[in-house]
C-alpha cells in the first residue's frame, strides 16, 4: 500500500445524525461499520450532532450516552464564518436548482473544511457531492 492509500484509509469520518440513529438501533450493517471506526479511532462529531442527538434522546440514559460523545470523540472546531460559506453553498446550489437545508450545508462545510469524510443516509447530500466538494463514506463499498 502506498502511502496515499494509507492516508486515505486512515482519514477521519464524521458521522451524521441518521447514522448514529441507526447504529444505537443495532442495524446490522451501520452496527458493524461504526464499530470498526469506532475501534480505529477514525470518528469524529461536531457539536450539533451531538446537540441533535440530546434532543431526540428517548431516555436519561440515552442522553448521558450522546453527552459523552464530546469526551469520547475529536470535535471538530467550527472556523469563523462556516454558516456564512453554508448559506453562500445553498445560494448557489439553488441558482442550479437544488435544494438542501442550511443545516445539512454546514455538516458538508465543515466535512470538507476539515478534511473527513461524511457518513451520513442522505441522499440529497449524496446526488451533490461532487459540487459540495465532499468525500463521502464508504468510498466504493464497505468499510468493515
Amino acid at each position: 500500500m502506498d502511502a496515499p492509500d494509507k492516508k486515505r484509509q486512515l482519514r477521519s469520518v464524521l458521522i451524521d445524525t441518521p447514522v448514529w440513529q441507526e447504529y444505537f438501533r443495532k442495524e446490522e450493517h451501520t452496527f458493524l461499520e461504526v464499530n470498526a471506526l469506532i475501534d480505529t479511532g477514525r470518528v469524529s462529531c461536531l457539536d450539533l450532532i451531538v446537540a441533535e442527538l440530546i434532543h431526540t434522546a428517548e431516555t436519561e440514559e440515552e442522553r448521558k450516552v450522546f453527552q459523552d460523545f464530546s469526551r469520547i470523540f475529536p470535535i471538530l472546531l467550527e472556523k469563523p464564518g462556516t454558516w456564512v460559506e453554508a448559506a453562500r453553498l445553498a445560494g448557489k446550489l439553488r441558482q442550479k436548482g437544488k435544494e438542501l437545508p442550511l443545516r445539512d450545508l454546514y455538516i458538508a462545510v465543515m466535512a470538507r473544511s476539515h478534511e473527513v469524510f461524511l457518513y451520513t443516509t442522505n441522499k440529497a447530500i449524496y446526488k451533490t457531492c461532487r459540487a459540495l466538494g465532499l468525500k463521502l463514506f464508504p468510498e466504493g463499498g464497505s468499510f468493515a
